[in-house]
């Protein structure tokens, strides 16, 4: 072969090995290697193959008066120059794959490769390419940025008229706007600069059915609350504002699942805080910690409401779950409670009404919760055996049950941590100091035992214990004088639940039940025997 001639082998076999390689790529690779390069990448990527191409056809550029590259230095020859800009071309097309960001030029690919991979079920790819890109579709949807905020000021209002927007950009205005050429052009111009400053509407509009697509996804949200847990954390105030069934299929799919953070999270979370029966939040509860820490934050993204559906759901639903809280106990007391759906539920409610009773807001958390769940329990519990009453508890329901009425009773009984001697507790201290959670227990723990008292699936001796633990919270209360008013609110809701008299024969068995209660507790409940005995003489 002629020496002077030009060796084209190298770049036939680079050229080919491209071209096998593209070719067995799936369409979804191909997708997010394109989704990784914007027009700048691109431009660097064809000087960088347009100057190797230049050093293999040296001796014809030559021929053409282009000037030649001299003498090399430091031992480089065109062949190693080569080489090592074929290198920086590499590293540098993978370092801008890691470094990807979206933006409006390239939300349709992420369009088409999300809805791929959504399709074809390849939920852990869509979690790594979410996991880098799912913030910045969030910004595209609700954009926050000093452009967007600028391209805002400049689009022109349309209070006044309709508008429409259509997909490719146009804009129509509807029959009520002025039909002046000079309006209608000084219009579009500015749509057209705000359009060029920031996200368009067509632009936030797309971006926000992409998302909703993918976070209404039920297989989707189930392996990222399982997978990246804290992926969704991160986003879930903003990805609440786009698809409210988000935060609803997060803990749908965690509490189905006994190996999710959350079970983690709370088996993690037995540490006393520093009064009444508050809980610390270690700062690697980071689930817990984003909802209690600032209990503002669950109130405002309604947790208790996604939390308490899905639990009830689990009892009303799960055929399993209700075979085994109606077996035997065995070690549910100590062990199995920290993989039931039912106990996680009913303690991620005691952690978070614990943390707003302490953080003084005026604001039940949706406590009543525990009413709903003692009600769906009693309705699933199988028919009581004879042999149920030589057992404190007899089957795991039996143990939830005094799970929700403890749990109750300690939100009540906290209010002595959060005043002192003298200063009486209110539900809304007009100096903030609120106590209203407690007083808000006090009404529901009347309500849960009403519950319980009237289920003829509950034994007898469970019935007395539960109405025991009641009875102690309130004996608690009246022996400290300056919580007389919430003694007084739980006196009235354990004999009226719902603020009126039962029509049932309610008041027989809560009678029944209270005088089967150890004497020395009875003699220090007189008050509420006597109103107790005023109520049923009323009846009559």
């Amino acid at each position: 072969m002629n020496s002077d001639g030009i060796d084209t082998s190298a770049l036939l076999t680079m050229l080919g090995l491209i071209a096998a390689v593209w070719a067995v790529v799936p369409s979804a690779a191909k997708l997010s290697f394109r989704l990784s390069l914007n027009w700048f990448d691109w431009l660097v990527i064809w000087t960088a193959l347009f100057i190797i191409h230049g050093f293999f056809f040296e001796p014809v550029l030559t021929t053409l008066g282009m000037p030649t590259l001299g003498p090399w230095l430091w031992g480089f020859t065109k062949s190693t120059t080569q080489y090592l800009l074929f290198l920086v071309l590499a590293a540098f097309i993978y370092w801008r794959s890691r470094r990807t960001n979206l933006t409006r030029w390239n939300i349709g690919l992420f369009d088409e490769l999300t809805t791929s991979l959504l399709h074809t079920g390849k939920h852990e790819e869509l979690a790594d390419l979410l996991q880098r890109h799912l913030e910045s579709a969030l910004d595209l949807a609700e954009p926050k940025s000093v452009r967007s905020r600028f391209a805002n000021a400049i689009r022109p209002k349309r209070t006044a008229f309709h508008v429409v927007l259509k997909d490719d950009g146009s804009i129509t205005l509807g029959e009520d706007a002025p039909t002046s050429k000079l309006f209608r052009k000084w219009f579009s111009c500015r749509e057209w600069l705000a359009d060029r400053v920031g996200p368009s509407q067509r632009v936030q509009r797309y971006a926000v059915n992409v998302v909703k697509r993918l976070l209404s996804s039920r297989s989707l949200v189930g392996h990222l609350a399982i997978a990246r847990p804290y992926l969704c954390l991160d986003v879930m105030t903003r990805a609440t504002l786009v698809e409210e069934g988000f935060q609803d299929e997060f803990f749908n799919a965690l509490l189905a699942n006994e190996t999710s953070v959350l079970y983690s999270e709370l088996k993690n979370n037995q540490n006393l805080g520093n009064a009444g029966h508050r809980l610390a939040l270690p700062d690697e509860n980071r689930l817990l910690r984003f909802y209690c820490a600032n209990v503002d934050v669950a109130a405002r993204l309604g947790v208790f409401r996604s939390v308490g559906e899905a639990v009830l759901a689990h009892i009303d639903a799960d055929e399993t779950l209700e075979k085994k809280l109606n077996g035997r106990l065995l070690t549910f007391q100590e062990v199995g409670k920290f993989h039931d759906p039912v106990y996680a539920g009913i303690y991620f409610f005691r952690i978070m009404v614990l943390e707003g009773l302490h953080q003084r807001v005026a604001d039940h958390l949706w406590l009543h919760y525990m009413t709903f769940f003692a009600s769906s329990l009693v309705d699933r519990a199988r028919e009581v055996l004879p042999e149920d009453e030589n057992y404190e508890f007899p089957t795991p329901l039996a143990y939830l049950l005094y799970i929700i009425v403890d749990t109750t009773a300690v939100w009540v009984m906290d209010a002595e941590a959060l005043t002192n001697p003298g200063e009486q507790p209110l539900p809304n201290h007009p100096d903030g100091n609120h106590v209203h959670i407690s007083f808000e227990a006090a009404e529901v723990i009347g309500r849960v035992i009403q519950v319980i008292l009237m289920s003829p699936r509950v034994p007898n001796r469970l019935k007395e214990e539960l109405l025991g633990v009641a009875l102690y919270t309130l004996r608690d209360l009246e022996q400290r004088a300056h919580l007389a008013p919430l003694a007084s609110v739980m006196r009235a809701n354990l004999i009226e639940p719902y603020g009126f008299g039962e029509q049932n024969n309610y008041l027989y068995v809560l009678k029944q039940c209270f005088d089967e209660q150890d004497h020395v507790l009875r003699a220090h409940l007189r008050r509420l025997n006597e109103q107790l005995n005023a109520a049923m003489g009323a009846i009559l």
